[in-house]
């Protein structure tokens, strides 16, 4: 697969698909897997879009620095950022992830508000006040590995968007499973912070919606951009 460099010396992998003058759409990965978690995607969107998924850095076959301490949520959202400017997909994206990739494009969305078209947080929420205390120490399965500690402590250190999320004038779909237990108890934090966004909830799913009823985030995916394209009002709770 193709890679970018950027002017930071991170390498990016990605794979890129779908009508070259479409809408760029770019997926981010969960945490510890990589690009290929989005094959349930890729042949359905990349047929109205320009679908776009990469590794962040340190997974797959993007770069994993050996200091911990460059990874934070704003240096990930800043190579996602780097990867579209190089690929002339910046302007009027829609940035989507899932999980770990979800705080990506919030940090994103934050940071790049009137270049982002729309987002799709799926499977994730804020930092919020009530979230529970972090971990002091990366998990031991992961110890050693820069890219995993890296990671961890981006999502364990990442800022609290919830209030900046209540100014951010861009339409937003949140996707979340009905049995998901790691992210409901939070899922107000984001839910009630965006001013435009449609919550779709997908009965039957823990964490990771996108793989176990694809079929259905598909199709949620597609409506929800589809009316936004259409200026439809957002706000709804849809339940599948």
């Amino acid at each position: 697969m193709p890679h970018v460099e950027l002017p930071s010396g991170i390498r990016i992998r990605y794979d890129e698909r779908g009508p070259r003058d479409g809408r760029p759409l770019v997926l981010a990965h969960g945490f510890s897997v990589g690009l290929e978690m989005w094959f349930p995607q890729m042949h359905v969107l990349s047929q109205q879009y320009r679908l776009i998924c990469w590794d962040a850095r340190g997974h797959g076959g993007s770069s994993a620095p050996a200091e911990v301490e460059s990874y934070t949520m704003p240096a990930l959202a800043s190579d996602l950022r780097g990867l579209l400017e190089a690929l002339d997909a910046a302007d009027g994206a829609v940035v989507g992830g899932m999980s770990f990739g979800g705080q990506i494009v919030t940090q994103y969305a934050v940071d790049h508000p009137d270049d982002t078209y729309a987002v799709i947080v799926s499977d994730s929420t804020t930092r919020g006040s009530d979230s529970p205390p972090r971990p002091s120490r990366s998990f031991e399965e992961w110890a050693g590995d820069p890219g995993m500690e890296g990671c961890m402590r981006a999502m364990r250190e990442r800022p609290d968007l919830t209030r900046a999320l209540t100014t951010l004038d861009v339409p937003a779909l949140l996707i979340v499973g009905m049995q998901d237990d790691m992210i409901l108890s939070g899922f107000h934090g984001i839910s009630n912070a965006l001013p435009r966004r449609r919550v779709v909830y997908l009965d039957g799913c823990g964490h990771g919606t996108s793989g176990q009823r694809p079929r259905e985030w598909n199709q949620a995916v597609l409506d929800f951009l589809r009316d936004v394209d259409a200026g439809a009002a957002l706000g709804e709770d849809i339940t599948l």
